[in-house]
């Protein structure tokens, strides 16, 4: 319910005077586009997740037999998750490369650099716990090097 009240305290900011908004149909027909406009911005980043997922599993989609899209085999369910992980845990990665360098750029042109540096080490951590899921799901054993080397 938080993310109503943020996007009805983001609507109100876009307010017509309502001697206006009374007597004017197109002055309400706009302040409603405006914020629809600002409902869709806060959530584009979901609808462009799921069309992203919606455009990447057509093709899987149209290219099973007989309309089973995990075929006759179990062990393809999780190959799958496997991948996932592994793609996840690169993407991970990268992200946190890339914040970590992007923090870098602004610490030289002097603009705030912390959240940045911040972000890619979040990013960074979460590919080691994907890393560390994805050791488990390959059936490797973690092994965790207390003498440290001696």
């Amino acid at each position: 319910m938080k993310s109503f009240e943020w996007i009805r305290a983001q609507t109100s900011d876009c307010r017509v005077d309502n001697e206006i908004l009374e007597s004017s149909r197109a002055a309400r027909a706009g302040n409603r586009a405006i914020q629809l406009a600002v409902v869709i911005r806060a959530v584009e980043p979901a609808l462009l997740l799921l069309a992203t997922l919606l455009l990447m599993s057509a093709s899987a989609l149209a290219e099973t037999p007989g309309g089973n899209i995990f075929g006759q085999d179990d062990r393809v369910i999780g190959s799958g998750v496997r991948e996932a992980i592994r793609w996840g845990r690169n993407l991970l990665f990268l992200l946190g490369v890339g914040g970590i360098g992007w923090g870098a750029v602004n610490f030289m042109t002097e603009k705030a650099y912390i959240k940045q540096f911040i972000g890619g080490g979040l990013m960074m951590s979460l590919g080691g716990v994907a890393s560390l899921i994805y050791s488990f799901s390959q059936g490797n054993a973690v092994d965790l090097d207390t003498n440290l080397g001696n």
